[in-house]
Parts: structure tokens; sequence; C-alpha cells
């Protein structure tokens, strides 16, 4: 079990690093001159883009599966572990919450006074707001990813010897995470729109 956590931490660790020193996990800058006029309102020497929930959220999934994966894998002797559709359905998700919220944004960007285009604010309140601030739909879409995130790592850290399976995350289950990403989506179709105030 020891070996599973230093796996998880070391690829987190990684992806960490690389958040940190690349756009990895950021939203792209639509309006360069707006978003150098609020670094400057806020007098921030060096400002960076805003980190993006649906990156995050995929980061955070690819962190778990590869690191349950790698740990299973060596674990038994280089024998590849079974990949139960419940582990695609999870990347899945978060692929396409990642490509949909990209088409919203491009399909937005000259709406103007978008919230990519607002600096940074570190990375929780990154990506738990939108315009207007903290917002319940990003909220809940961070907490059920986080918890159903600890239901698979205690799930493979018990030493079952596999990765989930539809008998661990339930039908139910994913279908929860399905509905909470897709009102983030949905919900993020407005974020940006004309009428709705700025921040």
């Amino acid at each position: 079990m020891a070996l599973y956590f230093i796996i998880l931490v070391v690829i987190s660790f990684i992806v960490i690093l690389l958040a940190i020193r690349t756009p990895l996990l950021r939203d792209a800058i639509t309006n360069k001159a707006e978003f150098t006029a609020k670094a400057i309102e806020r007098r921030l020497e060096k400002p960076k883009a805003p980190f993006s929930l649906a990156r995050a959220q995929l980061a955070f999934w690819t962190v778990i599966i590869s690191s349950s994966f790698a740990y299973l894998w060596y674990k038994f002797h280089y024998q590849i572990p079974g990949f139960a559709n419940v582990n695609l359905i999870l990347l899945g998700i978060s692929v396409g919450a990642t490509a949909s919220a990209k088409l919203i944004d491009d399909s937005q960007k000259e709406n103007g006074n978008l919230s990519q285009d607002n600096p940074s604010e570190g990375f929780l309140k990154d990506i738990l707001s939108d315009k207007s601030g903290v917002s319940i739909h990003r909220l809940q879409n961070v907490l059920w990813t986080v918890i159903v995130g600890i239901i698979y790592i205690q799930f493979v850290a018990a030493g079952s010897g596999e990765l989930p399976d539809e008998s661990v995350l339930t039908e139910n289950m994913l279908i929860l995470m399905g509905i909470s990403t897709g009102t983030y989506v949905g919900v993020k179709t407005m974020e940006n729109s004309k009428s709705q105030p700025g921040a």
C-alpha cells in the first residue's frame, strides 16, 4: 500500500510542477490587452492566466487512474490489470468536459469580459469561480469529483488487486458524476454571455 501512495505522490508532484511552470492547467487568454489592464489594476508583477476547472478535473483523474494502473502492473509482476468500463467513463467525462469548455470559450471570445481574461487569484478560487464569484455548480462538481476520487483510491489501497469496476463505482454514482459535470458545462455557456454583469 505504501508503494501505491508513493506512486500517487510522485505523479501528482510531476503534474503540479508542470502546472506551476507551464499553462498545462490554465485557461487560454483571449484578450491580452484586457488581461494586462486587469493585472495593472491589481498591481500584479507576474500575472498568470486562471486555472481551468475542466483541465484540473482531467488531470485529477489522469493522475489517479494512471497511478493505480502503474501500481497494480508492478505489484502483479508486470501483468496488465483489468480495465473496467468505469475507468473509461471517468476519463471520458473529464475529456468531454475539457473539450466542451474549450469550445464554449472559443465561441464566446468576442463577447468581451471573459472569465479567463482575469489574472489568476489562486488555484482553488479560480476553479470555483466564474465572473460573479464562487458558484454553486462549480463547487458541487469539485466536491463530487473529490469524493469519487477518494472512493477510487481507497478501493485500490485496500489491496483488492484490481481497478474499481461497476460494483465499486456504481451506475448511479457515474450518472451523478455525469450530471454534475454536465451542469457545470451547461451553466458555463452562460458564464460569459454579454448580458451577465462582469465581476
